[in-house]
């Protein structure tokens, strides 16, 4: 086995991009991406929403985000208005936007259906649990106070080797540093 496939990134990339191809032709008589359609269902379920609380929603970047409103605004599925908060704009669904949803549905529940089979309903479970954790692992991740603790680490080291100016110590702390 390639050792690139024992990352958890590529792993999860590979199978997200598998899954996303399995949506992509689920909903292609909708005209939505998996991503709109998401956009959509939570605005159907929600209500309107202002866009950073799609964004939080749907788990998608800004940018990427505010693309997709432009995209179903332009198509009528959706219609924005100012929000409390004069830098954002509050989303809603349209009538059509409503429409086009329920065109999506059956599209995705056959999505839904091809994983529920394939995996089983109690594997889908265990892996929306399993995504949920290392969802939740991530946002625990804060580069910059990871690398305020590592850099402190490596400074204590080079401190008990006598200030790094030996090049073993050097040597050690460096090998550390690529550790932590």
């Amino acid at each position: 086995m390639n050792a690139s496939l024992f990352c958890s990134c590529h792993r999860l990339r590979r199978a997200g991009r598998a899954v996303t191809r399995l949506y992509e032709h689920a909903l292609a008589d909708s005209g939505l991406t998996p991503q709109q359609f998401a956009v959509l269902a939570s605005l159907a379920y929600d209500g309107a929403r202002t866009a950073s609380e799609l964004t939080e929603r749907v788990g998608a970047e800004r940018s990427t985000l505010t693309r997709a409103i432009d995209r179903l605004q332009a198509a009528g599925l959706v219609e924005t208005g100012p929000a409390e908060d004069r830098r954002e704009r509050r989303v809603a669904l349209t009538g059509s936007g409503r429409e086009r949803l329920a065109q999506g549905v059956a599209g995705w529940r056959r999505a839904e259906g091809t994983m529920r089979h394939a995996m089983g309903p109690e594997r889908v479970a265990l892996l929306w649990e399993l995504l949920s954790e290392a969802e939740a692992a991530t946002t625990q991740y804060d580069p910059d106070k990871a690398r305020g603790v590592r850099q402190a680490k490596v400074a204590a080291l080079q401190g008990d080797a006598g200030g790094g100016a030996d090049g073993e110590a050097a040597a050690a702390s460096e090998t550390t540093a690529r550790r932590l």
